[in-house]
Order: C-alpha cells, then sequence, then structure tokens
C-alpha cells in the first residue's frame, strides 16, 4: 500500500519530466502534458475507491482501530465540511487525504514498513543524479540554461522529477530518516549518501536544513538515555511550533526569507477576520493571478505551514492537523525501539523546521509532497491505537486458550 500511494505522488511527475521541456517551464503554471495529468485523475479516483474498498472490507471481515481511522480522516473531513460552511460542494481533492489515511490504517502499516519511505526516496534520489550526468536538461531548472545565486556547488540547481530544486529536496529531506529503517547498516549508509549527495545538488536551504534536524535527532537519540532524550524532543517539538506560528505573524520587512515576507504580510492582510474558517480551500488556486500580479509566481501557497492552512480551512482545519501531528510525535516517543523512536521525532521535527517558511504538503489533491509527508505522518498517529489493540487481542486469546502442560496433554490423550 505504500508503494502504491508513492506511486501516485511521482507517477505524474515522471511523465511530465521526460515529455516536458524544462527551458520553457514557468513556474506555478499548471501541467501541460497530457499523459501526467490523466494520471493525476486517474489516480484521484482509484485511490479513494481502492480506499474506501479496503476499509469496508477490514471492517467486516478483520477488524479497524477506531480512534486511529478517526483521527488520519479529520482534517480532510473538516476541510470539506468547511467548504460546505462557504455555500461551496466539496471537491473530490478534498477528501484524498482521508483516503489515504484510511486506506493506511485499514491495512495496519506499521513504523518498520515505512523503510520503503526511505528506498523509495533513495531511488528517485540517484535516478535524478544520474539524469544529472546524462540528461541534464531534464533534470534542472530551466533546463540548466540559467544559473541561479543560491547554488551551493555553482552547478544549476537539480529539481530531479519535479519543477522546482525547492520541491525535490524537500521531497528528500522527508525520505531522510526512514532510511535508517533499513536493517543493515551498508544499506543504510548508502542510501544516506544518495539522499545527501542528492540533496547538496538541489541547493535547498529548507531541505538541508530540515536534513541537518534529522541528523542532529538521529545523533541525539544514540547518546542520550531514554530519560533524557524524551524531555530533549518535547523542548525540540515545543520550540519548533513556536517558531512555525510565530514567524510567518511577526515578520514585517517584504523582503525577509527571500521574498516570503511579502507573501506573509499579504496573506495575512487577505485572512483578515476570517480566523475560524478561512477563506477557502480554493482560495490560492482561484486568486492565483492576482498573487502572480501583485507578489510574484512563488505566491500560489503562504510559503508556512500554519498560514496556508489558515487561509485555505482556518483554525478548525488547523486544529485537525495539529491534533494529527501532535498524536505521531508522542505516539513516537513511547516506543520501545530507540532507532524507531529516533526516526519518528525527526522526521516530526523535520516536518515542523520545514513548514516555517514552506508549505510542506497541498491541503487539496494529492501533490508530490503528500507521500513523504502523510504516509509517515498518518502512519506514526495511527499506531499507538492499533498496536494497543493487537496486544490486547493478543492477551484475550492467550487467556482464552492457555498453554497446555505436559500433565494436561497426557490427560486429554487418556
Amino acid at each position: 500500500m505504500v508503494v502504491l500511494v508513492w506511486t501516485f505522488s511521482i507517477a505524474s511527475p515522471i511523465v511530465e519530466t521526460v515529455l516536458s521541456d524544462r527551458q520553457h517551464y514557468v513556474e506555478g503554471k499548471t501541467s501541460t502534458v497530457a499523459l501526467a495529468v490523466a494520471l493525476d485523475n486517474l489516480g484521484a479516483i482509484i485511490v479513494p475507491v481502492v480506499a474506501v474498498a479496503t476499509t469496508l472490507f477490514a471492517g467486516l471481515f478483520w477488524r479497524v482501530t477506531a480512534p486511529s481511522l478517526l483521527l488520519v480522516i479529520a482534517p480532510g473531513l473538516v476541510l470539506a465540511a468547511n467548504e460546505l460552511a462557504h455555500g461551496r460542494p466539496p471537491t473530490l481533492g478534498l477528501l484524498i487525504t482521508a483516503a489515504v489515511g484510511a486506506l493506511l490504517v485499514s491495512v495496519r502499516v506499521k513504523m518498520p514498513d515505512l523503510a520503503a519511505v526511505g528506498y523509495l526516496g533513495a531511488l528517485v534520489a540517484a535516478g535524478s543524479i544520474a539524469a544529472f550526468y546524462l540528461a541534464p536538461s531534464k533534470v534542472l531548472i530551466s533546463g540548466g540554461v540559467n544559473t541561479f545565486d543560491k547554488s551551493l556547488t555553482g552547478a544549476p540547481l537539480l529539481a530531479g522529477i519535479f519543477t522546482h530544486s525547492n520541491v525535490f529536496g524537500m521531497f528528500l529531506a522527508f525520505a531522510l530518516p526512514f532510511v535508517f529503517l533499513a536493517r543493515r547498516w551498508p544499506v543504510r549508509l548508502l542510501l544516506f549518501v544518495v539522499i545527501a549527495w542528492a540533496l547538496i545538488l538541489s541547493s535547498s536551504r529548507t531541505a538541508l536544513g530540515g536534513a541537518a534536524v534529522v541528523v542532529a535527532v538521529l545523533l541525539l537519540v544514540r547518546v542520550l538515555p531514554r530519560s533524557v532524550f524524551a524531555p530533549v524532543a518535547v523542548v525540540g517539538f515545543a520550540v519548533s511550533v513556536f517558531a512555525v506560528f510565530w514567524l510567518p505573524f511577526s515578520e514585517t520587512d517584504p523582503e525577509a526569507y527571500t521574498y516570503r515576507g511579502s507573501i506573509w504580510i499579504f496573506d495575512r492582510q487577505q485572512l483578515g477576520d476570517h480566523w475560524v474558517f478561512g477563506l477557502g480551500a480554493h482560495w490560492f488556486a482561484d486568486n492565483y493571478l492576482l498573487l502572480r500580479s501583485v507578489l510574484s509566481s512563488a505566491a500560489s501557497h503562504a510559503h508556512n505551514l500554519v498560514l496556508s492552512t489558515l487561509v485555505q480551512g482556518g483554525a478548525v482545519v488547523l486544529i485537525a492537523w495539529g491534533v494529527l501531528i501532535g498524536a505521531a510525535f508522542f505516539a513516537t516517543l513511547r516506543r520501545r525501539s530507540a532507532l524507531q523512536r529516533g526516526v519518528g521525532v525527526a522526521f516530526v521535527l523535520d516536518l515542523l523546521v520545514m513548514g516555517a517558511t514552506e508549505t510542506p504538503f497541498g491541503l487539496v489533491g494529492w501533490g508530490p509532497l503528500s507521500a513523504p509527508v502523510l504516509i509517515p505522518l498518518f502512519v506514526l498517529a495511527g499506531q499507538g491505537w492499533i498496536e494497543r489493540e493487537e496486544d490486547e487481542f493478543a492477551r484475550a486469546v492467550a487467556a482464552a486458550d492457555p498453554p497446555s502442560t505436559r500433565a494436561s496433554m497426557r490427560a486429554k490423550r487418556r
């Protein structure tokens, strides 16, 4: 299921990379590659159908953990209900996240299964690095004909299968923690080196900052005892949450953070007193021409997780996502395995750190960053109740059929 949902995220970008010309790419422009659009539309139908069918089957013939299911579908359902409150019918794209969450919880994807996220992320990185040398016009921003001051290597920026190096970098940074779930350390090292190499070629400072947080957390979990690591992680979580809220609402310099300041100021003004229900899930798309003319082509979102969510869904949707992220963090912090504890905490802090200056995933539809963000987030948030239920079921079975002693076995034979 992880591979299925992951494929939904990258199939369209791969097709667009192969068939489009990067030299004429315009930021913010919707894809004109017919096959890529068709794959997006097909996935938007297949994934919800598979999710509903799987959830019903699991509920009828196996079992579905209700608290986990409600937790992962709540943000999508609240966003859809919010659209109704605005007097607009909810679109199928608003329910994609809920469908994927239900699918992952129904088939009981566990944290060890998330090693697939690391493998697949490294595969995308390796393919992009190979294309960097073999077919650079396909994987470099502007086809490699332009130079950028932000490049760390002096070379054109690697965007991989995506249209921008920041998207590519964040994609890899979100996959990075899960390479450490690979069973053998040589494999972990290889996956880590490949992703790190691609990250450097992307020169995405946001992604490199998130990767630095991942490495720091995984080092701390190895050297600190659990009694010390837990409070340190909680402090890191609190600071990250504060930063992702404070940054866009305190900034007054339009040129700050590579002109993100101007986007934050404008979006705050547009939000006005619509804090509770926001301006609508499709507000950025509906007003993109205005945003591009007033700000820039990069203004298709608020470049901040909190502000983007408030604009599109208001406080009601932000609370639903906040509960989900908090549940993922604290459920991970209670895990017995130090490695799994470190990987989960690293991912959540990675999400919050990058969410301070970028919008890590879209609320509408299933975008290129949805797979490496939402698959782990849903699994980490729902795992606590699922494992608790399985433990209770195992104890109940053991109590109903206690192990037979040798004496009782001899008595049964007689």
